[in-house]
């Protein structure tokens, strides 16, 4: 445990307190008995699983019972115990019982016990005399009913939305989202309408459950009176402001999600303009925005907000940038760097459900994605998505466009991924890109960055226009020729005599991660051990250890 080791060392000649933090704990017994009595081992352990989760460590001193700062006499250390009797009597003392893990850690000739605290998602943890207690900076207390809300809202296995409201519901349900709603979820299914009752409907898609309405169910089809009696206030608006500062639009309403989506379709209709342009004799549609993007971007805001407090759900349309902004945090482990390849989590689950039998949304999670592969088709960034002052904020370039990237998606590569996209991107007007730093901007959007692009290299089709080349400075993507004019390319790659030696070089490191001389010479077809050295020694992009011709290689 190399990261308890480093606390240990630094607290020789620091005080304790530093290193507490939301997720450290220190505490300090004078025996076995001495810790199976604390009653606020328990608070603590409480504390740091309705956090994140974290460690105790047990032998520390607190630093404020230290004298003239002789911070190494804070290493106490705990006398040995039975870890299976400790545990056993810790879990006694919580509810639920959790997976605790209790070790012993050696440093410098003392022992320490470290209780590992795993962070609980399903549940709160309390003890056994009814305290459910969080953790704030580095200290523990009881949570007030306030706090023990926001616990509970926080928790992956709550979903406001599938509350029950009652069963005498049409009078509080708008008619002509209902039959709009029906009607269409019918030409979907292919089933005629007169066969499907309001109540069958509503039934099918979830709105209800044994007749009993929910709270996914009137956000979807309520009045919006009755939403705002019974539910609260949720605001809608849909802005648009021009480069040169004129207010287009600027609506604000209350209303149910079914016509809150006609609306912003509506707007977003009036100021998405279309260009039409022709190339080799086809013509080809261009547009402000992309419909799809947007529709994904603004159904995930309308899922994944936080409906348990009142807010507004916002689009920002101002000059070459489209803003949708919704009320809560992100959710279920899922942030602004995992977003793009993380399991979909639903804070509400009920109406996540209810819009997927409707096919409003996608059952296979894969909104972010097309909301992605429709932006970078254009030629503009991907969507940026940020957490700000409680609020999802989802960022989508306008406007601009990279017509290269645009016509060779349209006309001869009409099927591509996320990475091909991203790739093609960023070549336009520069004519190559380093493996390295294409691997760095892409580890946001996909696990194993690397496997993806050398997947797209080895696609036959996507190699009739893009190709690895390499010189002593690193492995590149470059455009082939046939579409320098199209990417506007004005200085194309100069590549080395041993271009293709550096590729499989390359590849190889990425695969075995290291190479002897007599594997590398082997590989490369060099003469002699001596050859092969005096190359390799040359690379910038790839380092060594050992001597000579025994060395170790490796990509830097």
């Amino acid at each position: 445990m190399d990261y308890i080791l480093e606390i240990l060392r630094k607290i020789k000649t620091e005080p304790s307190e530093k290193f507490e933090s939301e997720n450290i704990e220190f505490k300090n017994y004078t025996s076995e008995q001495a810790l199976h009595n604390a009653k606020d081992l328990t608070e603590e352990i409480s504390a740091i699983a309705n956090a994140k989760g974290g460690f105790i460590i047990i032998g520390v001193i607190d630093s404020s019972d230290i004298n003239n700062k002789k911070w190494s006499d804070q290493l106490h250390g705990f006398s040995h115990v039975d870890l299976d009797t400790t545990k056993e009597r810790l879990l006694g003392k919580l509810e639920p019982k959790i997976d605790l893990k209790l070790f012993e850690f050696e440093f410098e000739g003392k022992f320490y016990l470290i209780i590992q605290i795993p962070n609980v998602t399903h549940t709160l943890v309390s003890t056994t005399s009814g305290k459910t207690c969080i953790r704030i900076g580095k200290s523990s207390m009881p949570a007030r009913p306030e706090q023990i809300k926001e616990l509970v809202k926080a928790l992956q296995s709550f979903d406001w939305s599938e509350e029950d409201i009652t069963n005498d519901f049409i009078s509080i349900l708008d008619v002509n989202s209902l039959i709009e709603a029906k009607k269409d979820f019918s030409q979907r299914r292919n089933i005629p309408i007169d066969e499907l009752t309001n109540d069958r409907f509503l039934e099918s898609i979830g709105a209800t459950k044994n007749g009993i309405l929910n709270k996914g169910g009137l956000l979807l089809f309520g009045k919006a009176t009755e939403i705002k009696q019974i539910l609260g206030i949720y605001e809608y608006r849909f802005s648009w402001k021009t480069p040169s500062g004129e207010l287009k639009i600027n609506d604000v309403w209350n209303d149910n999600i079914w016509n809150t989506i006609s609306r912003s379709k509506t707007h977003f209709e009036k100021c998405n303009s279309k260009t039409t342009f022709e190339y080799e004799g086809n013509h080809y549609d261009l547009y402000t925005l992309d419909y799809q993007a947007f529709h994904e971007a603004y159904l995930n805001s309308i899922v994944h907000r936080d409906y348990s407090e009142e807010g507004m759900t916002s689009v920002n349309f101002i000059g070459n940038k489209l803003v949708i902004t919704n009320p809560g945090t992100f959710y279920g482990g899922v942030n602004s760097t995992n977003i793009t390849f993380h399991e979909p989590r639903h804070r509400n689950k009920s109406l996540a459900r209810i819009l997927m039998n409707f096919q409003l949304v996608d059952r296979a999670g894969m909104g972010i994605l097309r909301m992605g592969l429709n932006s970078l088709k254009y030629g503009r960034e991907f969507p940026l998505f940020d957490e700000k002052l409680k609020n999802i904020e989802v960022s989508m370039a306008a406007e601009y466009f990279k017509l290269g990237v645009f016509l060779l998606t349209q006309k001869y590569l009409q099927d591509c991924g996320l990475v091909e996209l991203y790739i093609m991107n960023s070549l336009h007007k520069i004519g190559f890109v380093s493996v390295n730093s294409l691997e760095k901007k892409l580890s946001n959007l996909v696990e194993n960055p690397w496997l993806e692009i050398y997947r797209c290299l080895e696609n036959e089709k996507f190699k009739v226009y893009f190709e690895f080349k390499a010189n002593n400075d690193g492995v590149y993507i470059c455009p082939n020729q046939i579409i320098s004019s199209l990417f506007d390319i004005s200085r194309p790659f100069k590549d080395s005599i041993n271009s293709e030696k550096h590729i499989k070089l390359f590849i190889y490191l990425k695969e075995h991660k290291q190479g002897s001389n007599g594997d590398l010479m082997n590989l490369l077809g060099f003469a002699s051990p001596a050859s092969t050295y005096q190359f390799l020694a040359k690379l910038k992009y790839v380092g060594n250890k050992g001597k000579s011709q025994s060395s170790k290689w490796f990509l830097k």
